[in-house]
């Protein structure tokens, strides 16, 4: 069946936009196949996330580079899932990265894969040099100045419900180093570890975590350090 002219364009124009629309990290119409976006990277205009951003940032523009398509992401998730052993962690699974104007070597990433419980409980791997714990809405992790973790449960669903009650799926997050920062302290940590918590969130939205682990807001809290034991 030969394609009419009108038809042509039409189609021409249909991948046109779409094509910008991953490009330009556009909202287009829900209502056409070829227009959604199908990735984990999308920053709303005054989101939560495109606040944080700015704040962690320092900038008013922000560069976004495209890691892996959701399809991907969650294809690996749980390839690895069902694949992993009882004593390593997982190879993360790579997902967005955000940087100020042109400066790409200073960028935030976000990554995300599963550790055994048993590993993550009884040994340090993966412990940030100096990183202080923390938890949000109950859900515990360390933050320093330029890397934060989050150890999230994520009960799956189907045929992978009981190996993910063995796991943690973690949150990798690393921030730049050299964008001018003065405020290396409490509050661009609570940034970080938010801002991770929501980029998570997405991840675990995709994985169709059936405990719904980071569907409240974040509220961020350093974790007390234990009271020394009084001397004898």
């Amino acid at each position: 069946m030969r394609t009419s002219g009108p038809d042509v364009l039409k189609v021409l124009a249909r991948s046109t936009v779409a094509l910008l629309c991953v490009l330009t990290l556009a909202s287009c119409d829900a209502g056409d196949p070829e227009a959604q976006i199908d990735h984990l990277c999308e920053i709303a205009p005054s989101s939560d996330e495109e606040v944080l951003l700015r704040e962690i940032l320092h900038t008013e523009d922000i560069k976004t580079q495209i890691t892996s398509r959701t399809s991907r992401v969650v294809e690996k998730l749980q390839g690895d899932l069902r694949e992993m052993g009882p004593e390593k962690r997982t190879l993360p699974a790579h997902t967005c990265a955000f940087w100020p104007g042109q400066e790409k070597s200073e960028r935030a990433t976000f990554s995300f894969g599963w550790v055994p419980r048993a590993v993550k409980d009884k040994d340090a791997e993966g412990a940030l040099p100096n990183g202080v714990p923390y938890e949000v809405n109950g859900i515990l992790g360390e933050s320093t100045d330029t890397y934060t973790k989050l150890y999230v449960q994520c009960d799956m669903p189907g045929d992978l419900g009981q190996a993910s009650k063995a796991a943690w799926l973690y949150a990798n997050a690393s921030y730049p180093v050299d964008v001018p920062r003065t405020d290396n302290d409490r509050a661009a940590r609570d940034r970080q570890t938010a801002l991770t918590y929501l980029m998570a969130r997405r991840v675990t939205d995709a994985l169709g975590c059936e405990n719904k682990p980071l569907e409240k807001a974040p509220v961020v809290r350093p974790v007390p350090s234990p009271s020394p034991s009084p001397s004898p």
